[in-house]
Order: C-alpha cells, then sequence, then structure tokens
C-alpha cells in the first residue's frame, strides 16, 4: 500500500511538473515589466511584471521570473516604473446618455446667470437646422449653480428665447426638467393636471405649474419625445465607448437600461465597438414594481434574447440586474429624496434666517407593501435588485425589503445594491454586511459644491450634514463598498471621485466659497478607494471571480497609468490620466504605452 501511495504521489509530482513546463514553454502574447503591479488580490500585493497570454493573466511577479513567459513574438512593454492596476469598473452609469451629452446641446454643469442660461440655449437653437415643431433638448444645467443664488429658471424664463420650438431642459442629477410653455402644452400639462405616479409638477404660490417636473412628472414629455435613430443611438454608444475606454473602464453597470439599449449594445458587440463588459439594470417603472409576476416574466424573456454568459474574454452583455427607484434627490429646491425626519426650513428670512425642523419627509415612490414582492420575485428569479434611494428614509425601506429577501431566500447568491445612498440612520450601518448589501456611492458628491452644500447643508440641519455620505461609516461596519460614477449626471472624472473619498475636498473647481471639507467625517485609504471601483465592484455585478484583481487565471482587464496614486501627494490623484486600457488581452486605448 505504501509503495502505491509513494508512487502515486510521485506520478502526480510528474504530472504537475510537465503542466508547469508546457505552461512556460507557451510563450506569453504580451508581458509588462519594470513596473508597479498593484494587484488588489486579498494582500493588495505589489509586484512588477505581469504576462498576458490568450486575454487571460498567467503570471504576476518580478521582472526575473517573468522572463520564462517571453518568446520570439512576445510584445515587450516597458512600463517604466509606471502604475499598473486593474481596470476600473463602474458600479452604476448611464454610457448611452453619457455619449449621447457629448454629442447633444449641453450647459456643460457650469455656474450662469439667467442670462447666460439663455445665451447658450439660444445658441443651441440658432445653429440647429429644425422645425418650429421639432424639440430641443438640453442637457449639462446645473439647476443650483445658477447665478446668484436663488435663481430658479421657470417656463417664463425658457419663454424669452427667439424660437417657437418646444425646449427641455435636463438638470445635471436627472430628477428635475424644465420645459418652455410649448412643451408644456406638447406635454399635455396645464395647472389642473393631476402628479403622476412617482413624480411632481412643481406650481407656484397660485398653483399654476412652473415648468419645473420632478421625477416620474418627466415622463409626461418623456413620452412625446422623438426616439433616436438607430444610426444616432449607436453613434451614442461608439462615442460613449471611445471616452470610457480612454478612462480607463473595461465593467460597467448601466443602471437604467431599456429594451432598445439592449438592441444597440448587441449591435456595438458585434461590431467590436463595445469596449467594456456591460451589466444591463432592466429600469423598473412605477407600473412595473406593482405587477412582479408579469414584471419577472418580461425580464426573463429579455435574459434569454440578450444575456450572453460568454466563457470567452471578449466584452459581451449581461441582463442580470433590475432597477427601482424610491425617491428622488435631497437637494433643494427638489427635496425629493426620503428622510426619516422633516427637512428644515427658513423659519425668518434671508436677512435673518432661523433654520429648523419642517413638515416635509420627501417622497417614496415605492412603498414597501409593493417593494417587497417585487425583491421576492427578483431573488426567485436569480436577478439582482439595484435600488435608487439616496434618503436615510429610503434606504431603510431598501433595506428592510433586502432583509425580507434574504429571511425567505437565505441560500441565494443575489447580491443587493443600494445606489448613492448619501443618508443613512447610523442604526442602519451594519445592516448592510448583515444583508450582504452593497452601497453604491457616488464619492464626486461629497466635495463642497452648489449640490451638496447650497442645496443641502441648511435643509439637513447640522447633526445629519455631519454624517452626509457616508461611505467611511459603511466601510468601518464591513459593507463591500462599490463606487459608481452615475455619468453623465457628473463629469467623468474618477481620479477626482477617488481623491474626494479620502479627502471629502474638491480641486478648487467650485471656487473660494466651497472650498474645504464638506464635513469633518473621515475618508477612506487609498487601498480602500481602489478596491471598491475594483474588487468591490466587480463583485457586485457577481465578475470577482474574473476581474477586479490581477490574478492569475483572471481576464487581462487592465489599465496604466500616468502616476502612481499610491505614493503622490494625495492632491495629485485627481489629476491622473489613462495610457492604456486592456480588456481580455486586447488594447482599447492606448496613448503611447505599448505603441511609443
Amino acid at each position: 500500500m505504501r509503495r502505491r501511495t509513494l508512487a502515486l504521489s510521485a506520478m502526480l509530482l510528474l504530472s504537475a511538473a510537465s503542466t508547469a513546463l508546457a505552461q512556460s514553454a507557451t510563450p506569453a502574447d504580451t508581458v509588462f515589466r519594470n513596473g508597479y503591479v498593484y494587484t488588489v488580490d486579498g494582500k493588495d500585493s505589489v509586484q512588477q511584471a505581469l504576462a498576458v497570454r490568450d486575454g487571460k493573466i498567467v503570471f504576476v511577479g518580478s521582472n526575473a521570473a517573468v522572463a520564462k513567459h517571453v518568446g520570439p513574438k512576445t510584445r515587450n512593454v516597458d512600463l517604466k516604473g509606471r502604475m499598473l492596476m486593474p481596470g476600473l469598473v463602474d458600479g452604476h452609469s448611464h454610457p448611452l446618455a453619457g455619449g449621447s451629452s457629448q454629442r447633444a446641446c449641453n450647459l456643460d454643469y457650469l455656474p450662469l446667470t439667467e442670462a447666460e442660461f439663455l445665451e447658450r440655449i439660444q445658441a443651441c437653437l440658432d445653429k440647429a437646422k429644425a422645425g418650429d415643431d421639432d424639440i430641443l433638448v438640453v442637457g449639462g444645467w446645473y439647476r443650483q449653480f445658477m447665478r446668484p443664488k436663488g435663481v430658479n429658471p421657470t417656463a417664463a424664463t425658457l419663454d424669452r428665447l427667439r424660437t417657437k420650438r418646444p425646449v427641455v431642459v435636463r438638470n445635471r442629477d436627472g430628477h428635475s426638467i424644465l420645459l418652455n410653455s410649448r412643451a408644456l402644452a406638447l406635454a399635455e400639462i396645464d395647472d389642473k393636471t393631476p402628479n403622476p405616479p412617482g413624480g411632481k409638477i412643481v406650481r407656484d404660490g397660485a398653483g399654476r405649474a412652473t415648468g419645473i417636473l420632478e421625477d416620474g412628472a418627466g415622463d409626461l414629455i418623456g413620452r412625446k419625445l422623438p426616439a433616436p435613430t438607430e444610426q444616432d443611438a449607436l453613434e451614442d454608444g461608439r462615442a460613449a465607448f471611445k471616452y470610457l475606454a480612454s478612462h480607463g473602464v473595461t465593467s460597467l453597470l448601466d443602471a437604467a437600461a431599456s429594451e432598445p439599449s439592449l438592441e444597440i449594445y448587441k449591435k456595438l458587440a458585434a461590431e467590436g465597438a463595445m469596449t467594456a463588459r456591460v451589466h444591463a439594470a432592466m429600469f423598473l417603472g412605477t407600473t412595473r414594481v406593482e405587477a412582479p409576476a408579469e414584471t419577472v416574466a418580461w425580464l426573463k424573456t429579455l435574459r434569454a434574447r440578450y444575456d450572453d454568459p460568454s466563457a470567452g474574454t471578449a466584452p459581451t452583455l449581461r441582463v442580470d440586474t433590475a432597477k427601482m427607484f424610491l425617491d428622488g434627490v435631497i437637494q433643494a429646491p427638489a427635496q425629493t429624496a426620503r428622510l426619516t425626519e422633516p427637512y428644515w426650513t427658513n423659519h425668518g428670512d434671508d436677512a435673518h434666517p432661523v433654520w429648523g425642523p419642517g413638515e416635509h419627509l420627501g417622497e417614496l415612490y415605492t412603498s414597501p407593501a409593493q417593494l417587497k414582492p417585487m425583491l421576492l420575485a427578483l431573488g426567485e428569479a436569480g436577478l439582482n435588485p439595484h435600488i435608487h434611494a439616496i434618503g436615510d428614509g429610503a434606504v431603510r425601506v431598501a433595506l428592510d425589503g433586502y432583509e425580507a429577501l434574504r429571511q425567505a431566500h437565505p441560500g441565494l447568491d443575489i447580491r443587493p445594491a443600494i445606489a448613492h445612498t448619501e443618508l443613512v440612520e447610523p442604526a442602519d450601518y451594519p445592516r448592510f454586511k448583515a444583508l450582504n448589501v452593497a452601497p453604491v456611492m457616488s464619492y464626486q458628491w461629497s466635495i463642497p459644491a452648489p449640490n451638496s452644500v447650497t442645496g443641502a447643508k441648511n435643509y439637513l440641519g447640522p447633526e445629519r450634514f455631519e454624517r452626509m455620505e457616508p461611505f467611511d461609516k459603511l466601510q468601518a461596519a464591513g459593507a463591500t463598498l462599490a463606487y459608481g460614477s452615475d455619468w453623465p449626471v457628473d463629469r467623468l472624472n474618477y481620479w477626482l471621485a477617488l481623491q474626494a473619498s479620502m479627502t471629502r475636498a474638491g480641486d478648487g473647481t467650485y471656487g473660494d466659497e466651497f472650498a474645504g471639507r464638506l464635513n469633518s467625517a473621515p475618508g477612506l485609504t487609498r487601498a480602500q478607494a481602489l478596491r471598491s471601483i475594483t474588487y468591490n465592484s466587480s463583485w457586485q455585478v457577481h465578475q470577482d471571480k474574473t476581474t477586479g484583481s490581477l490574478e492569475v487565471g483572471k481576464l487581462a482587464d487592465l489599465i496604466v497609468l500616468d502616476r502612481n496614486v499610491m505614493t503622490v501627494p494625495v492632491s495629485e490623484v485627481s489629476k491622473t490620466k489613462v495610457l492604456m486600457t486592456m480588456i481580455g488581452g486586447k488594447v482599447v486605448y492606448d496613448a503611447g504605452v505599448v505603441r511609443p
């Protein structure tokens, strides 16, 4: 028996040695040397070299040891000390809208006076060759950054434009839309039109519609907008992926996908223009949430038609998530995020403000009674729920729903997420870990700015404002913290957002008025910040076995940076540029690293 055991052991050792020899005898396609290879593995280890073969990582280690993977046709890349790390995984974005925003009339998130606001829109009208019935859609409006403070344009403001066309202006947060009178008439909105489910038609003191539509009320004009042509939608997609590749994105979650967008992704993938792995979170409106069985049947049909769980290395489309809205935004004047205690209001006047609790709690667009059956049905179908919840009241409702899901299906590998979570009750911090729920944060919102200070500080009161953007507290409580840009709600700058996660401060964009930190809460460490946008966000979308860290056997989704974000002064992190992006071993963006 002992001889048999020894013989078997010898055979196994010989087999292992033969396998290792065969592997080392097969040269890599690409070898990176002389770098700061930040792996984001279990130990956050740093290596010097990495080798790629057939779209996967076959070696991570020293310069000396990588030599065995070099053959006559291997592409050798000298990193010259540069940082190489996993590709960025954006856990919440709107890529096709981002591509469209680059090609459409855009106010560029700028601080504008009312005159400048109208001047820029008029320039778009004058430039376009369009008829009187063609709707102009304007993006990139920063409502809270209008100058001077308190300026709040209405339909009457837009009516001063020299045009007969309907004009629709979208606020940067995606939750407020401003219409001129022609667009109000097109949307069939008058002073008596009731608020639709999940939205609000803003009215003045006399009950007249002001032209502002909040959240779901935007659908009243949205359904009147002509669908983009397939060619326009494809151009939006190509522009988006080209832009994302230059920023280092190798995977993303589309946080409000539709059936038409699935068609676009499918076509982009077929032509090789989809340069990131896409997970589609299908948007469920209030009507679909009210009908769980029918909604899940619809989702299963889409999954069967579009989901591509390919075992290859090229980017594919996954249809694996459902998106729901529980509330809106904290910022005044909208204040549609649901709080547990009322917003504060000024009980004095502008000259002598007296801030204290008011009566308004914000909106809850889906009730707990509607949410829980929907979550149970999604869980049974193996679909991940992704819930927009910004206020602490909405976050609590989401967590209660996820608790019901976990209790009903304790064995399911469902990875629920709550997007944004700008305000969380302290008692709810540990629930994220206990329920295995990923908070998907947008760190750039912790930069002092018109939306985070002017639109929120006094309206929350000092105690709540101090715990606004609680990513540090959720991290400390053991949550799997992920990052989502929400692009194009904000400019796409991952490194500014990551810097903000460490400092809670900006880069001077908003001027001296918004200098300093948002609040005194601590930031994340550099390692925590990078893990949230790589490994953790890969975990969120069920991709952690193949992406998110640089380890042997994983897909070669990686990027090269122009500086070492682990060692430069923290104030320089925001200046980082991506020099190369590789996905599945294929270079999709190169600023001179691979082809100098």
